[in-house]
């Protein structure tokens, strides 16, 4: 018998297989709002085992978001190191960010955080410290760096980091989320540079970058 209290071997591979097949449910927006029955249809199990596993329906998404965010830490982890001198390093940070954003399923899940944070209040917290804090958090360090290096001028790198990806991620959502590609469809990479050569130009020092 295993100690009171004790999980068994495979709980962890079971939350993980639940978290899996109701991840693809909440970002089906076509079947409406899905509600915790609907959830654990997805899911292949009972209302009851769900409530075992992870609670109410906000633990249930917040832990859906934590699995997705453990899914894109070695995209994160080259984020923080500079690329080249100050615009070619801001270029390369904006095309990773274009090419994540603009992916069909990274919009797709990025849209469902937003969906379930906005009409939750409760996961808005954990929204930003699983999908988008810590990329801007990483994308700060890069601009750290190139402020030590004299090819950016001093700032509050967060904010400069938050006015990079904002316009990028609006983009994305734009065409992919809204309907844009169809209806008024946008270049991404025209789009990329531009947002790029517009962040140069505010935030470079005044030298051969300026």
């Amino acid at each position: 018998m295993r100690p009171q209290g004790s999980r068994n071997a495979g709980y962890h591979a079971r939350q993980a297989e639940l978290l899996d097949r109701m991840t693809d449910r909440l970002c089906d927006r076509h079947g409406g709002w899905p509600t915790l029955r609907e959830l654990a249809a997805a899911a292949g199990c009972s209302v009851s085992t769900l409530s075992h596993y992870f609670g109410p329906r906000n633990a249930i998404v917040a832990a859906v978001l934590h699995r997705i965010a453990a899914g894109t830490v070695d995209q994160i982890e080259g984020t923080p190191i500079p690329e080249g001198d100050f615009p070619a390093s801001v270029q390369r940070a904006a095309e990773r960010a274009t090419g994540a954003l603009h992916d069909p399923r990274i919009s797709g899940l990025l849209a469902m955080g937003l969906i379930e944070s906005l009409s939750a209040r409760a996961l808005g917290p954990t929204f930003l410290g699983t999908m988008l804090d810590p990329f801007v958090d990483a994308l700060a360090e890069r601009l750290d760096c190139h402020v030590a290096r004299g090819e950016m001028r001093a700032t509050d790198t967060r904010m400069a980091a938050l006015a990079l990806i904002s316009p990028i991620m609006i983009a994305a959502l734009h065409q992919r989320q809204l309907g844009g590609e169809a209806c008024n469809p946008l270049d991404a990479g025209a789009h990329c540079r531009h947002v790029a050569d517009s962040f140069v130009a505010a935030y470079a020092t005044a030298g051969p970058q300026g």
